[in-house]
Formats: structure tokens, C-alpha cells, sequence
């Protein structure tokens, strides 16, 4: 029964994303090139000596996998042993790269125990969303670092709402 709701579940979010995107709605690989250009406008508009950060495959391939997570979950939660071995997995995946940012995702402490939440939400591709995105990056303080050259970052649709993550690696 669990799988039959899952599927209906898959079927209705594979339906209402083609009929969005008919409608002119943003696609996830329009959203992720879009945050992407934004991060990098975001960073020079700090420093024009900044590097614009490079989109590395492997590790978007990698971010993307752990936020498939909160996809097949239908929510933007998972408990701790899941989110464990999603973070196993992309551990995993991203072996060899060096990162101590990432965006998008908390350990957040509910009902005494601790959960994985999945928190931005990609913003409107209006001026009000670019705002909103900017004060989001700039109150993460993480996107300045002149060591940062490389990013994994991915997104997904949960419930008809974009959320995004990323790691940057130096």
C-alpha cells in the first residue's frame, strides 16, 4: 500500500511538473543555473577579484543524490538515522574534495531527537526573489571566502516548492 502511494505520489508530482513547465514555470535545471549565476553575481558585487565558483559534476551529481532524499520522503525532514546515510553517501561521493560550507540543510533538535531539514526554498525569479536570495546568501556569510572555487548544488520539488543546497569546495 506504501509503494502504491508512493508511486501515486510520484505520478502526481511528475504530472504537475510537466504542467507547470507548460505554463512557462521555472524548471529545477533553469532554477539551479539561476541560483548558480546569482551566487556568482552575489560574489562579485563582495569582491570583483573574487573567482567565480565553478559547477563541478560530481559534486552537484553528489548533492543532488542527498537531497533525493527528502524528494522520495515527500517532506523536507528526515530523521537522523536516514539523513545519516544519505550524509554517508554524499560523504562518499564528495571523498577527495575539501569543503567546510554548505547551504540549504540544518540538524535541527525536535521532540528530542534530531532531524535533517531542508530549509531554502528557491526564491521567485523576480526582483523581490533576487533580493530575498542576496539577504539569504549574505546572512549565511559563507560565500566570500577567496579559497572557494568549486560548488555541487542541486535542487528539488517537494510538495510544488523548490528547495535548493549546495556545498562549495576549495
Amino acid at each position: 500500500m506504501k509503494k502504491l502511494a508512493r508511486l501515486t505520489a510520484l505520478l502526481l508530482t511528475g504530472a504537475l511538473l510537466l504542467v507547470l513547465t507548460a505554463c512557462g514555470a521555472e524548471t529545477e535545471q533553469q532554477a539551479k543555473q539561476r541560483l548558480l549565476d546569482e551566487i556568482n553575481s552575489y560574489r562579485a558585487s563582495l569582491d570583483p577579484s573574487l573567482d567565480q565558483l565553478e559547477e563541478v559534476k560530481q559534486l552537484s551529481d553528489a548533492e543532488q543524490e542527498l537531497i533525493e532524499h527528502f524528494r522520495a520522503a515527500g517532506k523536507t525532514v528526515l530523521p537522523e538515522s536516514e539523513a545519516d546515510k544519505a550524509l554517508d553517501d554524499w560523504g562518499s561521493a564528495t571523498e577527495g574534495w575539501s569543503s567546510d560550507m554548505d547551504f540549504g540543510y540544518d540538524w535541527v533538535r525536535e521532540d528530542n531527537k534530531w532531524i535533517y531539514t531542508l530549509d531554502a526554498m528557491v526564491p521567485a525569479n523576480t526582483p523581490e526573489g533576487k533580493a530575498e536570495l542576496w539577504a539569504a546568501l549574505k546572512g549565511s556569510g559563507k560565500f566570500m571566502d577567496e579559497d572557494y572555487k568549486h560548488i555541487g548544488i542541486a535542487v528539488v520539488t517537494i510538495d510544488g516548492q523548490m528547495y535548493w543546497s549546495c556545498a562549495v569546495y576549495y
